[in-house]
């Protein structure tokens, strides 16, 4: 089963967020190198994303391939395994099966080996600016509100890029939804700044902490 866009847009993310780890000293040798074994850190700490995906797609699609067969093997006269009776109907084998079946099959269907753990729908978009923030302020040349700007003008650039594809199929800048960092530049931001870029560098390292435990993105805002 091939992702769509939006469905591999979170992969991506993980994806990145555990290369930085593997190329920060920080956190380098924190990476669960067991638990990523699949993902071939020697690739992922080189390779973009699009480039690593196209082999490892399979990693987040379902990976349960069994399914419910037919037993030719001994029974009881006029019964399947599971002996279901053939003088059953449809909506009466459908009604009694769950009865039947209860406590000894898996409660939900299992799903891929590596997925998303979130408890609120995830945003994408404001991971990457946490992301981008701590990678400038891990260069040690730029201070915090020179952090924000850089960030501020990176999501600006690339809502740019959106809009422009979009209009090249609909022909309109219509539908396109401006995003700014953590409320706008408003008079209340403007202030701010310094202290909220630090709040998102500090939710960059907790996004890092739990992507070296094979957690994506999990528990990342201290309230």
């Amino acid at each position: 089963m091939k992702l769509s866009n939006k469905e591999i847009q979170p992969y991506r993310i993980w994806y990145e967020y555990l290369q930085t780890a593997l190329n920060d000293k920080s956190f380098s040798n924190k990476v669960n190198k067991n638990f990523y074994k699949d993902w071939h850190l020697n690739l992922v700490k080189k390779q973009k994303f699009n480039q690593w995906i196209k082999s490892h797609e399979h990693l987040f699609t379902q990976s349960d391939n069994s399914e419910i067969k037919l037993f030719e093997g001994k029974r009881t006269p006029n019964t399947l395994l599971v002996e279901i009776p053939v003088s059953f109907n449809v909506q009466r084998i459908q009604r009694d099966i769950g009865k039947a079946v209860k406590g000894k099959v898996a409660k939900t269907q299992a799903n891929q080996r590596f997925k998303i753990q979130t408890n609120r729908p995830l945003q994408t978009a404001p991971l990457d600016y946490f992301r981008w923030a701590y990678e400038y302020k891990q260069s040690g040349k730029l201070k915090l509100e020179e952090i924000w700007t850089k960030v501020n003008q990176k999501q600006i650039d690339r809502q740019k890029k959106v809009a422009k594809r979009v209009e090249k199929f609909l022909k309109t800048g219509k539908g396109i939804r401006k995003r700014t960092l953590s409320g706008g530049l408003s008079e209340k931001v403007e202030k701010n700044k310094a202290i909220l870029i630090s709040r998102n560098i500090k939710k960059a390292q907790n996004i890092l902490s739990n992507v070296c435990k094979g957690v994506f993105p999990g528990q990342y805002s201290d309230h």
